[in-house]
């Protein structure tokens, strides 16, 4: 296991709802008179995502959906409301079993959860549309380019997706800061202990994608058109990357070529 994934685990096994959304009231302390609100903010992305791709690109087909990087279900759930089934993977397995915990108090019957890997090998067939967001900040860029292209790849021809980056533009203070809670013994005990936060809670590691890079990959499955939206997530500047695979009635040429 990769460390970034041993990493996503402890927070699985410590802080599941944290680690989805660093918010000191969906710690486990406070996360029953939260939850509500928690699966809601789920609900309101999902539902802003599924309207930018569709008024920018057409109708979406609503058969199957992929949600990576599910966590314990938040956008899953929602996209389960708008796709006849969804598939959600995860590389932690505390993770998903909060998943299927959920899905089960939430009544939702349609959510598929399933162990995660570059290859998304437990997702299996094809889908109308794909998701990722605040997930591959997460994972390192030669990685998380691996997963984008295994992610396209697994799009019917016309499907839309949804993938979201990190792109640093954050003071030499911060990355300096950074750095040392992930490399010097130490700093991030006290950092978790300024913050009021058990002592040996894992770090989350942020990592931020050329933008040129993601381009080049996209355009090389024959995808010209996308909308980039720009958002602040406390210290880092993120892209939404909106678009459709073309069809081979489009391009002329199947996209897959």
């Amino acid at each position: 296991m990769l460390s970034t994934d041993k990493a996503w685990e402890k927070f699985g096994q410590k802080e599941p709802y944290f680690g989805v959304l660093a918010d000191e009231k969906f710690t486990l302390a406070q996360i029953q008179q939260n939850r509500d609100e928690f699966f809601a903010s789920g609900s309101g992305a999902v539902a802003q995502i599924i309207d930018r791709c569709e008024d920018h690109f057409g109708r979406l087909q609503r058969g199957r959906a992929l949600d990576h990087g599910c966590g314990v279900g938040r956008l899953s759930f929602a996209l389960a409301q708008q796709f006849a089934d969804v598939v959600a993977l995860d590389v932690s397995p505390s993770m998903l079993r909060e998943a299927k915990a959920n899905a089960q108090k939430l009544g939702s019957s349609n959510t598929i959860f399933a162990l995660s890997d570059d290859q998304l090998s437990n997702a299996v067939g094809t889908f109308d549309f794909v998701n990722s967001y605040m997930v591959l900040q997460h994972v390192p860029v030669r990685r998380g380019l691996r997963i984008v292209s295994a992610l396209l790849d697994k799009l019917n021809d016309g499907g839309g997706f949804h993938l979201h980056f990190s792109i640093r533009d954050d003071r030499l203070r911060s990355r300096a800061l950074w750095w040392a809670s992930h490399h010097l013994p130490g700093v991030k005990l006290i950092q978790n202990i300024i913050a009021g936060r058990a002592w040996n809670a894992p770090a989350m590691q942020m990592n931020n994608y050329p933008f040129n890079r993601i381009l080049t990959l996209l355009t090389s499955r024959n995808i010209t058109q996308i909308l980039v939206s720009a958002e602040r997530h406390s210290d880092f500047l993120t892209l939404s990357v909106t678009g459709k695979i073309p069809t081979s009635v489009e391009t002329g040429v199947s996209s897959r070529d």
